[in-house]
């Protein structure tokens, strides 16, 4: 029976490829074999120090990657080097934990060689083991067959140097500045220097939590601050150091010094384990509702899988998620509690993250929502204090006033601030749902009250029946003289303070939705039954007249009042004037069509008022 065939030389590659996407993975995966032919050779000889020299030979087109580690000799390179999927190190680790020694190893020899064929026309080795008198040479193109001689002893010094000739199309990885920058990214933290081209180190070799002022506690912020402000390309607003017992795990979080809108940025973090980078800017690992937070956490208990370029979602992972949420919540709010400014700052600037995590989240809302602020008429006020300042109504409970388009605040702050009133300008993102939220869980002493789509008395007292009919003329020519222009109003006069506002407009909300709308059919490249469907919900809020409230208090409304016939041509622009004169207060936006008729109305006025002035001096 015929057999398959193997292409040796098409498997070793496709088997690298497969391991390792990321083609800058072999710096990485031969950094790690330095770092643990290092450690493997302090077991037993603690002297000289550990060093890890990157050599670039442009010519040649050759990355060397030189250890003074444990080396090898003939038997390691046969069982180790020579076997595919042999883990030479895992083997030497194993061994000695056997006999109760600890190695603090990370990489998987024979295994990550294989990375550098992604990039690789020839790899080879040129190694020493420490105390033996023989050095050796071996080489492979990426096939079945490999080269292997013996050298003389001055030939190499003890420890490995593994040479690689890159690729034709893989030259790039000859240019100093892109190693520098793959050796920061995965061996920041390796705990030897790494030369390049004799120069160095390139590699931190420590971060703050590796220093012994990482136990002082304003040390430790301090340090923290600087390394993470040289790491990230943003500075950091708050810094959160990370020490936790169980899975053991150190770092630092940080919270960006940067407006943010919307959720553009997600968390990211760089996740080391055992000080080297195993998955840079992973988005998994922070909690889902953390997207204003990045930084750098080392873990050695993770278990990273084959490729070492992610961690097994195991029990100890779950554990370092959440225990990483635990500590973002806490230290967020200590912040809200030690540095007030701070906290309220971290909150503008990552506002849709903050509020819109504690909306879809209800385990990280139910921590903060008592610290988050909202923008009052009394400045940034929690709802705790927002409720401790408003009086009660006459039902004993608080009222919570807000409106939620972001612009009505010049003309209900107005209102509320006349009757020594609080409201909440719940026009931002998310806001209306934390505040129904809050007004749910405490449904016997605070109550919601929507001040653009609430007739509240409290706030427009009604005319008494002497007065009505005294206005009635004024609301039908008020009605009337909007409807000739297209505009849908029911208008009622109250009274209301402060006496200087003429006018307020309600369902601001609504007017929100139609000014979307009307944007939305704007857009030539609107999808043409959206379109359709645009304008069909445009239509329907349009039919749907606005509430407007005239103030009998004001100067202006009273002497309308008084006019023998409102319905006077004459007094048109008038009558309009008072609506698109609280449309500005309330700033909603004017359509094309309302700004023209706007416009020629207050022509018309100026020229009357021209007029008058012109003929009192004649």
């Amino acid at each position: 029976m015929p057999k398959m065939r193997t292409s040796f030389q098409g498997l070793v590659r496709l088997l690298a490829k497969s391991l390792y996407p990321e083609s800058d993975v072999f710096i990485r995966e031969l950094l790690q074999n330095a770092h643990d032919s290092i450690q493997l050779r302090q077991v037993h000889q603690p002297e000289p120090a550990g060093e890890i020299r990157i050599d670039v030979v442009e010519g040649a087109r050759q990355l060397s990657f030189s250890d003074n580690g444990a080396g090898m000799d003939q038997r390691d390179i046969e069982e180790f080097l020579s076997v595919i999927g042999s883990t030479g190190t895992g083997h030497h680790a194993r061994e000695l934990a056997a006999r109760d020694v600890a190695v603090a190893t990370i990489g998987q020899f024979g295994i990550g060689l294989l990375s550098a064929f992604v990039v690789a026309e020839r790899i080879e080795v040129y190694t020493r083991k420490s105390g033996a008198m023989q050095a050796w040479r071996w080489a492979n193109h990426g096939g079945e067959d490999y080269e292997l001689e013996p050298l003389p002893v001055s030939a190499q010094l003890p420890g490995t140097r593994v040479v690689v000739t890159l690729a034709t199309d893989r030259a790039a990885f000859l240019d100093g500045r892109l190693i520098r920058q793959i050796a920061r990214r995965y061996a920041d933290f390796l705990p030897f220097p790494i030369l390049l081209n004799g120069f160095g180190p390139i590699n931190a070799v420590n971060a703050p939590w590796h220093e012994p002022s990482w136990r002082d506690p304003i040390e430790r912020e301090q340090s923290l601050n600087t390394f993470l402000s040289r790491r990230y390309a943003d500075p950091p607003l708050v810094v959160i150091p990370v020490d936790l017992p169980n899975p053991r795990a150190l770092g630092g979080l940080f919270v960006p010094a940067r407006y943010t809108p919307g959720n553009r940025t997600g968390g990211a973090l760089d996740m080391f384990q055992a000080r080297m980078c195993i998955r840079p800017n992973d988005a998994e690992l922070l909690p889902e509702w953390a997207r204003f937070v990045r930084g750098v956490v080392d873990c050695p208990d993770l278990h990273p899988t084959a490729a070492r370029d992610n961690v097994l979602r195991d029990k100890t992972y779950h554990a370092l998620r959440n225990a990483l949420g635990e500590i973002i919540v806490a230290a967020l709010l200590n912040l809200a509690a030690r540095d007030r400014p701070r906290f309220l700052q971290l909150c503008d600037w990552h506002h849709d993250a903050m509020k819109g995590m504690a909306v879809r989240h209800p385990e990280f809302g139910a921590a903060v929502l008592e610290q988050l602020p909202f923008e009052t008429n009394q400045g940034q006020l929690t709802l705790p204090d927002f409720a401790a300042r408003q009086p009660r109504a006459a039902n004993g409970k608080k009222p919570l006033y807000f409106f939620t388009h972001e612009a009505d605040a010049n003309q209900f702050y107005t209102l509320c601030q006349a009757r020594n009133l609080l409201a909440i300008n719940a026009g931002r993102t998310f806001d209306e749902t934390l505040l129904r939220r809050y007004a749910s869980q405490q449904p016997e002493s605070v109550e919601l009250k929507p001040l653009d789509r609430l007739d509240d008395l409290a706030l427009y007292q009604r005319l008494n029946t002497v007065e009505q009919p005294q206005y009635a003329r004024l609301e039908r020519a008020v009605d009337r003289a909007l409807a000739e222009q297209d505009i849908r109003i029911e208008t009622q006069v109250r009274r209301f303070q402060p006496a200087g506002l003429s006018a307020v407009l309600l369902a601001g909300q609504r007017i929100a939705a139609f000014d979307a709308m009307e944007r939305a059919l704007e857009k030539s490249f609107l999808v043409e039954g959206l379109a359709e469907l645009a304008g069909e919900v445009r239509d329907r809020l349009r039919q749907q007249p606005l509430t407007f409230f005239l103030n009998a208090e004001h100067p202006l409304v009273q002497r309308l009042r008084d006019l023998t016939e409102p319905n006077d041509p004459r007094y048109r622009p008038i009558l309009t004037g008072l609506y698109y004169s609280a449309l500005l207060n309330a700033q909603h936006r004017l359509t094309p069509a309302i700004a023209r008729r706007f416009h020629a109305d207050l022509q018309g006025l100026l020229d009357d008022c021209l007029t008058q002035r012109l003929s009192r001096e004649t």
